[in-house]
């Protein structure tokens, strides 16, 4: 590695370490974060269902949830975490895809939303980051495409 990309590394670091920090879902809500490198989220949405594999009301393959805003980390959603209730689990289970087009290794995706009340995904990463930190961390300044 380069010193200058070493530098713009650490720099973007800082930069990213200023950006005001996002807001938490609201209170029994479960927030999925999505970053892409090229800002362009036109028609990505999420597919959610609790186990097993019931999807949430409204929410089929070619009718995804599209984001439910925009913040400086990239689009997110949120849902009410009581959707996914199964007795005494709440196991999240998602696909982030545009059309057939799937993101993180093009798996099913899940996480316990009893443990976690938010996630970050970064765009081809199969890791489910379970802080901003940790998900900047991991990413560093990545250019632009």
């Amino acid at each position: 590695m380069s010193l200058r990309s070493t530098f713009l590394k650490v720099m973007a670091v800082f930069a990213l370490a200023l950006t005001p920090a996002l807001a938490a879902p609201p209170e029994g809500m479960i927030g999925i974060h999505y970053h892409r490198v090229d800002g362009k989220y036109e028609k990505w949405g999420v597919h959610l269902w609790k186990s097993p594999n019931m999807p949430l009301p409204d929410i089929e393959w070619p009718n995804p949830m599209m984001p439910t805003g925009k913040d400086d980390f990239g689009v997110y959603w949120y849902v009410k975490a009581s959707e996914f209730s199964t007795g005494s689990k709440m196991q999240v289970n998602y696909i982030i895809h545009k059309g057939d087009i799937k993101e993180q290794g093009a798996k099913d995706m899940a996480f316990d939303g009893l443990q976690h009340k938010e996630i970050w995904v970064w765009e081809k990463d199969r890791t489910i980051y379970y802080s901003l930190e940790d998900c900047l961390k991991a990413h560093p300044a990545e250019p632009a495409k």
